[in-house]
């Protein structure tokens, strides 16, 4: 199988996708291929999640399953310049042997899968929000500007869920996920230096 994508949108993944996690598998980028012809790109930490709808036309040899792409394979890739314009990001999935996939912009590598299993993004996904507000870490808030950034779209939204998962809208054609803080101290009013006399 084989992808074709804008550079930007492997950043922006990589934005969400896990670093240090001794949960292995998410460290890195889940391409999710279904019989169906839908391919999605998802990446997690577990904290917030980014989930890529991959174009039909970007798509050679579809072959349903799931491949999770090495995150350090993916930063290793530098992206093609023809003057200003960023060339694609090439992946070439090796079904068969899932050892020696390619992926090639500027610079290629080749890299094996990880071998693991990633967990059901689906089932994260909000169906609905309830509307209720939370507190959510600010660097995950800042992260959803620098996706919708990268993505080519303005202001994220976030549409409040409470103590569940929220939805990060306009972020193009993606669709990302943050989870709320759980705080451990509730706010007991302004201390008095800072009301005015």
């Amino acid at each position: 199988m084989k992808l074709t994508l804008d550079h930007s949108v492997i950043k922006a993944l990589l934005i969400c996708a896990a670093k240090q996690d001794l949960r292995y598998y998410l460290r890195g980028v889940a391409i999710d291929a279904r019989a169906n012809g839908d391919v999605v790109l998802v990446a997690t930490d577990g904290h917030r999640m980014l989930a890529y709808p991959v174009a039909v036309d970007a798509i050679e040899a579809l072959a349903p399953g799931e491949y999770i792409i090495p995150r350090e394979a993916l930063e290793s890739v530098k992206p093609c310049k023809a003057g200003r314009t960023v060339l694609p990001i090439t992946i070439e999935i090796d079904v068969e042997r899932r050892l020696e996939n390619k992926i090639t912009g500027a610079t290629s590598v080749i890299t094996p899968l990880i071998d693991g299993r990633y967990p059901d993004w689906r089932r994260v996904m909000p169906k609905s929000v309830s509307g209720e507000t939370a507190q959510f870490q600010a660097e995950y808030i800042g992260d959803f500007g620098r996706v919708a950034e990268l993505l080519g779209t303005k202001h994220p939204q976030i549409h409040h869920n409470g103590s569940s998962g929220a939805i990060v809208g306009n972020l193009g054609a993606a669709l990302g996920v943050v989870m709320p803080m759980r705080l451990d101290e509730p706010f007991n009013g302004l201390p008095s230096w800072a009301i005015a006399i």
